[in-house]
């Protein structure tokens, strides 16, 4: 049932990041699977370049925020999806050339770093139109789309990656280029959003947020769970290649069914937990992520493997718009791209020591004990379930997500989902 009203353009860039998705998801799942068999480099350097590109562009997210909240919103996400296309493009092109691995090693982060300006100021322009107690809603609606394009992507790339990798990459640069000019047309910054003065980024702005103990607890527990989530597209494409026998089209299936799961059940889970505490539902989350990466671990068939992937889904339901949901809310109104820079930021450090933590362990503990990789990611997920539940118990209500039965301000939220 959709909502009875949305801010103006919600739709719109709920539909462009899904389409960007789907041509995202139909080339990057794959590029380690691309570095590992056909340039062969081994798993343990494959995951230290795509961690150490996720680490280099971490700070992006910072920078990202800065500018939004400075610049405006609308500005910072057209020139991110811009740049960030010309650049896949050029990693098309050093593909189908066969060209030098370490050009394509030095444009891959690069892109990465300028797309990471995006998502700050997207999750920014949301929060600047929701009340407190519909962000989750709204956050939870922006999964959906994004992840019908990660059900039909990875299929896609899985048939097409038999053929051509520089084809795949190819069709991801012109789903940008041809998002960036509908974003043009139709999001304007909400009339909430008062620019303030640019301040350079520099660990000042990340250490004026850290004073919040509650905000630094979050972040802490952001990164462990960002380790945990961070497995399923590097550490299992290469684990399910090497240990279970997969072929890149089976691993795309099992992107798929995580994306269709995301798309049929994220509206339903989102009203599930939209009466309790978001710190509730990320904790509960957690514990789908533990189940769900020792039952992939410890698949003995496909179908075992599917049904771990299906496990883990439900807790990227309740995890991923409830992260974006917290942060927004525990962020004061004229410094929401600023707080949501620095989660992203601890969000994208933990990716990128997940990834290297998952590659490596594949690469040096598998061999001993094959599941053992995903005995500590289990680890990592019940810590982070502890810590999300102790930090509800000192949160405010209102932002934990709890309804206030007092209408807001028009100002703090002209519009509601």
């Amino acid at each position: 049932m959709a909502p009875r009203s949305a801010p103006a353009g919600f739709w719109i860039l709920t539909v462009a990041e899904g389409i960007m998705t789907a041509g995202y998801s139909i080339s990057f799942p794959f590029l380690a699977v691309y570095l590992s068999v056909h340039r062969h480099l081994s798993m343990s350097v494959v995951g230290l370049f795509l961690a150490s590109s996720l680490f280099i562009t971490s700070f992006a997210n910072i920078i990202g925020g800065e500018l939004s909240d400075a610049l405006g919103r609308k500005k910072v996400m057209v020139a991110s999806l811009f740049l960030r296309g010309l650049l896949i493009g050029a990693i098309a092109w050093i593909i189908k050339a066969d060209g030098n691995i370490l050009v394509l090693m030095a444009v891959h982060p690069l892109g990465l770093f300028i797309g990471s300006f995006f998502n700050p100021a997207a999750r920014a322009w949301v929060a600047d139109s929701t009340a407190p107690a519909k962000r989750m809603k709204a956050y939870g609606f922006l999964r959906i789309g994004t992840n019908a394009g990660w059900a039909l992507g990875p299929a896609i790339g899985g048939l097409m990656a038999v053929g051509s990798y520089s084809r795949m990459f190819a069709i991801t640069s012109l789903v940008y280029m041809v998002c960036t000019p509908i974003l043009v047309i139709f999001i304007k910054d909400s009339p909430v959003f008062k620019p303030r003065e640019y301040a350079p980024a520099d660990l000042k702005a990340v250490v004026t947020t850290l004073k919040d103990p509650d905000f630094r607890n979050f972040c802490v527990f952001t990164l462990l769970i960002a380790m945990v989530m961070s497995q399923l597209v590097v550490a299992t494409s290469l684990y399910s290649t090497r240990y279970l026998g997969f072929n890149e089209r089976q691993i795309g299936l099992l992107f798929s069914l995580n994306g269709t799961l995301v798309v049929g059940l994220q509206y339903s889970m989102t009203r599930l937990l939209e009466r309790s505490r978001i710190t509730t539902g990320l904790a509960a989350g957690a514990l789908f992520y533990a189940v769900g990466y020792f039952t992939v671990g410890y698949a003995g068939a496909y179908i075992s493997a599917l049904i771990g992937v299906g496990v883990l889904t439900i807790g990227e339901l309740a995890v991923s718009p409830g992260l974006q949901a917290l942060g927004a809310n525990m962020a004061p109104r004229q410094e929401k791209g600023r707080y949501l820079g620095v989660q992203g930021l601890f969000q994208q450090v933990g990716s990128s020591a997940g990834i290297l933590l998952g590659t490596n362990a594949i690469n040096f503990i598998s061999p001993h004990y094959q599941q053992g990789p995903w005995l500590i990611i289990v680890c990592l997920a019940l810590t982070a379930a502890l810590g999300f539940k102790s930090l509800g118990r000192r949160l405010d209500p209102l932002a934990d997500g709890l309804r206030d039965e007092t209408p807001p301000p028009s100002v703090e939220s002209p519009e509601t989902i």
